[in-house]
């Protein structure tokens, strides 16, 4: 017997999901959906997803009008997305319960169940706050992560050890955005007083965040800022300015702020190293930055370094594609990111394990 449930809270909305589970689901989906496309939902893998017409009991000459809904082939099931309200989804649940699923509440579609995948996506998602991120936990959430390990574990009960490995180093590969999906990537901007650094910030930010002022030393603390560059988060992190040997500090404050930025870079996935321009560059891991290009004629720049201008805005889209290429460069290997991504520390677990031989039945054996 199939179960049929409504994922989603009654009421209006822009979807509405049904799921469907049980022996005879994809058979029930088979006779009511008709994807775009030439492969029948019985061939359908696990992850996939689909367009198409629901061909409802009540469609046709007289009766309503298909409905376009995408179907997604799901870990536990069959997931049926329609458009909001009432009337679309009840009439997918009236289609289902006349062939035979039984009706229950959706509670009941995890019931039961050890956490998946599926269930472990959903949870994180929680805390997602930019697209990359949500787009890549959606696609383990409709069975990418579980279709790519069930794959896997077929290749290496084959013998194919070569093919297995290739596809586990590609997960492997993926793992190191995966697992920190949910953790902004932290960017410290530093570099010597006076030379712009709070006005960069600003102006990558689109307001205000850090006062601005022509006296040294104005920032005395870490001020972080929350944005979203390229689709991922990205902390901010503007900090008081250093000083060059010799140089001494107005006092305690601007002292102890001078040791707080020094403590943000050792914590940073990246640092902005902010000069004026003109300046010999510094030796640096992260990125060097000119500032001020627009108060004077801009010297030929030096290879591996930004000219920027916070008040015309001139190098700050490159700026911005140069901390994402450094802090995601996995984002520019085609497919890497589009598929099955682990993000989870029991995720690579389990694909040792899947490698070692032992049998993988879905999201249930990540536990």
């Amino acid at each position: 017997m199939a179960a049929v449930a409504l994922l989603t809270p009654p009421g209006r909305g822009a979807l509405a999901v049904v799921g469907l589970w049980g022996p005879q689901a994809t058979r029930m989906v088979g006779a009511l959906f008709l994807p775009r496309g030439s492969v029948a939902v019985s061939d359908w893998e696990a992850g996939r997803i689909g367009v198409g017409r629901w061909r409802g009991l009540g469609s046709g000459a007289g009766g309503v009008a298909a409905e376009e809904v995408l179907v997604v082939r799901a870990s536990r099931g069959w997931e049926v997305h329609c458009h909001g309200g009432a009337a679309a989804a009840a009439a997918i649940l009236d289609d289902l319960v006349h062939l035979g699923a039984e009706c229950r509440p959706a509670a009941a579609w995890d019931a039961g169940r050890a956490p998946t995948v599926a269930a472990e996506a959903i949870s994180l998602l929680a805390d997602i706050d930019a697209p990359r991120p949500a787009r890549i936990l959606c696609r383990q959430l409709a069975g990418q992560l579980d279709g790519e390990l069930t794959g896997i574990a077929a290749l290496v009960s084959r013998g194919d050890g070569v093919a297995a490995a290739e596809r586990a180093d590609r997960l492997r590969r993926a793992a190191r955005v995966g697992l920190r999906l949910a953790a902004p990537w932290r960017v410290v901007v530093t570099g010597p007083v006076n030379v712009g650094k709070s006005s960069l910030v600003n102006a990558l930010a689109g307001h205000a965040r850090s006062l601005v002022s022509p006296q040294p030393g104005t920032t005395r603390d870490v001020i972080e800022t929350q944005l979203v560059f390229g689709g991922w988060s990205v902390v901010l992190v503007d900090t008081a300015g250093l000083r060059e040997a010799g140089d001494l500090a107005s006092g305690a404050t601007e002292r102890a702020g001078i040791a707080r930025a020094l403590a943000a870079t050792g914590a940073a996935d990246l640092v902005i190293r902010v000069d004026d321009t003109g300046a010999e560059p510094t030796p640096h891991d992260g990125l060097v930055v000119w500032s001020k290009a627009d108060l004077k004629p801009l010297p030929p720049v030096p290879d591996g370094v930004l000219a920027t201008s916070s008040r015309t805005g001139a190098g700050l889209g490159g700026l911005v594609a140069a901390v994402m290429a450094k802090l995601v460069p996995e984002a520019d290997e085609p497919g890497l990111l589009d598929g099955a991504v682990p993000f989870l520390p029991r995720h690579l677990e389990a694909l040792s394990r899947v490698m070692a031989g032992e049998p993988f039945d879905g999201g249930r054996r990540l536990q």
